[in-house]
């Protein structure tokens, strides 16, 4: 009886435990598919039957995408290829030549007929006053642009002029001072020479100016910059006084334009202590003094060094190399690299301005 129980139960419990299971089966059956939704806010959660593709070049810590490939909106600044043979032939053409130096972190474009930093001669640019022939309209001072000027001295009374004495030519304006009174640049510029020359200018400083101009101040007792120095207009470069070629305390003063001297009077009015204009047209008169007559300065020893000749300037063009420049002038490419401070290496811009001769 006892076994008919048993066996009775066990046969009740696997019964029940099939059916449970056909029952889950036939649940999953009988889900529904959930279908992908529309657009609607308020419909719950969808799930996306179809697998979508994984992006590239996703960056998981920025937000950027990076595509496979980049193409600028507009092709980057052309330069001339030092392996490019073709040549755009034509006349060769005299043009100016922009300087660019490095003073104190800044990139600074010094007047445009430079091609020279020479820190000892005087006028190192070898161009005759001679033979120019174009007027150039200099911009003295521009309140708007912070470019100001200044007298030399706060007095300016003159005790010898620019012209010819005791058989040679008087490059400047002498004028009066003590000795230990301040000498101020009288442009923004740009200190090129600090230098003694005991036969002439004595203790002198030479500032290339933004306008294209440079000023000389001779015969100081102290210099007060040093070359490469930049100065504001009416800032102290020295201290007045008798040394080299003097016969008493004064400033010597000039004004030089392509490091040809002329009379200062062209632009101050020295017994008023006045600039005459904010601008001052420069034409070959400046230098009609010199024809038919010895052109040879008072104080010889600065510009001994430079002869007079005519320069040469070019404008690099697409498809020009050193080497094709300097063939075409018949001078040597090592030659054209260190008239303008670069290596025979160097790739050229397009428009860049190089000296030839």
């Amino acid at each position: 009886m006892k076994v008919k129980l048993i066996v009775s139960l066990l046969m009740t419990v696997c019964l029940i435990s099939w059916n449970t299971q056909a029952q889950e089966r036939g649940k999953f059956k009988r889900n529904p598919k959930i279908n992908q939704s529309g657009n609607n806010a308020n419909e719950g959660p969808t799930r996306i039957s179809t697998p979508q593709p994984e992006d590239e070049y996703q960056v998981e810590t920025s937000n950027l995408r990076f595509q496979s490939q980049f193409e600028p909106v507009k092709p980057l600044n052309p330069v001339v290829s030092e392996d490019t043979t073709t040549l755009d032939e034509g006349e060769t053409e005299v043009v100016e030549v922009v300087d660019s130096l490095l003073v104190a972190d800044e990139w600074v474009k010094s007047a445009e007929y430079y091609v020279i930093w020479d820190a000892r001669t005087i006028n190192p640019y070898g161009l005759s006053p001679l033979e120019f022939d174009e007027p150039v309209d200099i911009t003295l001072y521009d309140p708007a642009v912070n470019r100001m000027w200044a007298t030399p001295m706060i007095d300016t009374k003159p005790t010898s002029n620019f012209g010819y004495r005791w058989g040679r030519w008087h490059n400047g304006s002498d004028l009066d001072l003590e000795t230990g009174d301040t000498v101020r640049s009288t442009y923004d510029g740009m200190v090129r020479i600090v230098a003694f020359d005991g036969s002439g200018y004595g203790r002198f400083v030479v500032v290339r100016h933004y306008n294209g101009l440079e000023t000389l101040y001779g015969h100081l007792s102290k210099q007060l910059v040093e070359s490469g120095q930049i100065v504001k207009a009416g800032e102290v470069i020295g201290l007045g006084g008798n040394t080299g070629r003097s016969t008493g305390s004064h400033l010597h003063y000039e004004n030089r334009y392509e490091g040809n001297p002329f009379d200062p009077r062209n632009i101050f009015d020295w017994e008023n202590k006045a600039i005459k204009s904010d601008h001052f047209l420069l034409t070959s008169n400046v230098w009609s003094h010199l024809r038919g007559k010895s052109n040879k300065s008072e104080f010889a020893s600065g510009d001994a060094p430079v002869a007079y000749t005519r320069s040469i300037l070019h404008k690099v063009r697409s498809g020009e190399t050193l080497s094709s420049i300097a063939g075409r002038y018949g001078v040597s490419i090592s030659s054209v690299a260190r008239k303008n401070r670069i290596s025979t290496r160097s790739t050229l811009r397009i428009g860049q301005k190089l000296r030839i001769k």
